[in-house]
């Protein structure tokens, strides 16, 4: 049986060994430097990321706290209106950002789980302010007969008052968290 590698000195297919083992230390060279070129192409992909995913965080956090302290100073300038008359008043709360901010669907990876949830909670008491105000606008406008028209206005804004004194309570404690957030940036 013929041997894999000659001896020494003996060619194979015609090929001199010193030549055949230059091609190979060649080969190895080349692969190890593509390999290594790959690995440095991937590093600096993800850096590039990390850096785009840092920038984009701290933008949200920017434009989110933006949006939350507006809210807060609307809801603090008209819970005295719901809280002393029967009516109280129209005001619109904006969740624009936050909307824009969950719509590309990786919000919970750019700004962390925790964060994420702490901003739903309060979002979610806006969203609740801002339909039962809603309703009671609506309700300016319609016929003073209805059956149980006191009851369903008074519980219109019981239920806004509640909501605007649950979104003051967690205000601060969201507003803490971004700013946390943000210092870790």
């Amino acid at each position: 049986a013929p041997a894999l590698f000659p001896r020494k000195g003996v060619s194979l297919l015609g090929i001199n060994p010193e030549t055949l083992e230059a091609i190979w230390v060649q080969t190895v060279a080349s692969l190890v430097g593509v390999f290594v070129g790959a690995l440095a192409a991937l590093a600096t992909n993800r850096h590039a990321i990390r850096s785009r995913q840092r920038q984009r965080a701290r933008t949200l956090l920017r434009i989110l706290s933006k949006e939350l302290t507006e809210n807060f100073e609307t809801i603090h300038a008209a819970k005295p209106a719901y809280e002393t008359t029967d009516w109280g008043k129209s005001f619109y709360l904006s969740t624009i950002s936050w909307e824009t901010a969950l719509a590309s669907g990786d919000l919970p990876e750019i700004l962390g789980y925790e964060l994420s949830d702490h901003l739903a909670v309060q979002y979610g008491w806006l969203a609740r302010i801002r339909y039962y105000v809603d309703l009671m606008t609506r309700l300016w406008f319609a016929p003073k007969g209805i059956a149980g028209y006191e009851d369903i206005r008074r519980g219109f804004r019981e239920a806004i008052v509640a909501a605007m004194e649950k979104a003051e309570t967690g205000h601060q404690e969201v507003l803490q968290h971004l700013r946390l957030e943000e210092s870790k940036l």
